[in-house]
């Protein structure tokens, strides 16, 4: 399923709600878009506010307490590793892009990853966060004004958050905070919006797919 809207479905907020296991490229979009976006945080509070009412229905334990607020929730991905000295997570985020959210700053400096853009095609860049299991990849993608990336599909799925300017598939357009879904039967083309560069956050399983051989054959060397 396709979700061609700008928010997550319901199953990601509840998820996180109920503290369920997450790789650490899910964990940072998911953190991310909560972080840039009012609608999906509201989204995120009303389904804890049901988990909430639900339980409270629920008999307790003898001596258990199954309570839990949203501050919390939202919270206890923060950590707490504020220090003070030269060279720490937080040094080392405040070095970051403004339009990085808060979530990507702190994987990234706790990972002491460096922005390393690399050549993805005219006009495109990428540069890659982490890779995990089932060739998940968590990258970012970096677009000049009006730049249009080529009809293409997925062999997975596809989440992409945009940072940082705005794109359009097809007449919809994404701006900061939104994330567009979609699954291995979508295809599409992209086009990047006129007001100014850029930035998107993407998770993706496999790799992308093309109709042209000119570009699956260009796809050996973008890694993409």
């Amino acid at each position: 399923m396709s979700q061609r809207g700008y928010a997550l479905d319901d199953g990601w907020y509840l998820d996180h709600a109920a503290g369920a296991a997450m790789t650490p490229g899910q964990d940072v979009l998911l953190q991310a878009h909560l972080e840039l976006s009012p609608a999906a945080r509201e989204q995120a509070a009303a389904i804890t506010r049901i988990g909430g009412a639900m339980l409270e229905n629920i008999d307790a334990p003898a001596g258990g307490d199954l309570s839990f607020d949203i501050d919390d929730i939202f919270a206890r991905d923060a950590g707490d590793t504020a220090v003070s000295e030269a060279g720490t997570p937080e040094a080392k985020s405040a070095a970051l892009p403004d339009y990085l959210p808060d979530a990507v700053r702190a994987f990234m400096a706790e990972g002491d990853l460096r922005l390393r853009w690399e050549f993805l095609g005219p006009g495109l860049e990428k540069a890659m966060l982490w890779r995990g299991g089932d060739d998940e990849r968590l990258w970012l993608l970096r677009a000049r004004p009006g730049v249009a990336i080529p009809h293409h599909g997925h062999r997975g799925s596809e989440l992409t958050l945009v940072l940082k300017g705005s794109f359009y598939d097809g007449e919809q357009r994404y701006q900061r905070g939104d994330v567009e879904e979609a699954d291995p039967g979508v295809e599409h083309d992209i086009r990047i919006g006129d007001e100014g560069e850029c930035v998107c956050l993407a998770l993706t399983e496999g790799k992308l797919r093309f109709q042209d051989p000119l570009l699956r054959l260009f796809q050996v060397f973008t890694g993409l």
